[in-house]
């Protein structure tokens, strides 16, 4: 018997991955989530961030084509000293999120060697090294919340049109299914 493409081993082997029929129930109830895992080293790569910039340094060196003037050195200041590099990633829940969720997730990926959500310095090196990935899709810094007009200003990479931006979105509100959230941790040194 066929399910669409998959013949009945395959669906069998599927329940057999989400735990039996009761693994099936709970991801159609919205009570668990398949994670499909991939080369952990295809995921990631390195981000060099160059904390002996200024934060309009780092704005002007992603030759944005436009940016939000809340974003300033009082708001979001820049932590660390000297070149730090860091292994970085997306993490894409390929679903709505709300901030406090992502970075539970995030976190909660890797104990013995966690991720931590990126914070602005991380993501305006990030926007400098990858132009281009922001016209894929938006790229949100948790680690940098700042308050802004009575709320709480969380950095993104985004577009309008071809046009990149550098620009602000609120913690408060749920992301799309479609927002990627990068994270960092420091490079072993050995």
């Amino acid at each position: 018997m066929k399910y669409g493409e998959l013949n009945l081993g395959q669906v069998e082997a599927i329940v057999n991955k989400l735990g039996g029929m009761e693994g099936v129930q709970r991801f159609l109830a919205g009570n668990s989530e398949v994670v499909v895992k991939k080369n952990a080293a295809s995921d990631t790569f390195r981000l060099t961030v160059d904390h002996n910039k200024s934060l309009a340094e780092m704005i002007a060196a992603g030759r944005y084509d436009w940016t939000n003037d809340d974003i300033t050195a009082k708001r979001f200041p820049i932590t660390g000293e000297g070149l730090v590099e860091f292994e970085a990633r997306y993490f894409h829940f390929d679903r709505n999120i709300s901030s406090e969720d992502a970075v539970k997730k995030i976190e909660q990926t890797d104990k013995e060697n966690p991720w931590m959500s990126a914070k602005i310095e991380h993501l305006l090196a990030f926007g400098e090294k990858f132009p281009e990935e922001q016209r894929k899709f938006p790229i949100v810094a948790l680690g940098s919340v700042a308050g802004v007009r009575g709320d709480r200003g969380v950095p993104c990479l985004g577009r309008d049109g071809s046009r990149r931006g550098l620009g602000l979105h609120w913690w408060s509100n749920d992301w799309g299914s479609g927002c990627r959230f990068l994270a960092v941790r420091k490079v072993s040194v050995s």
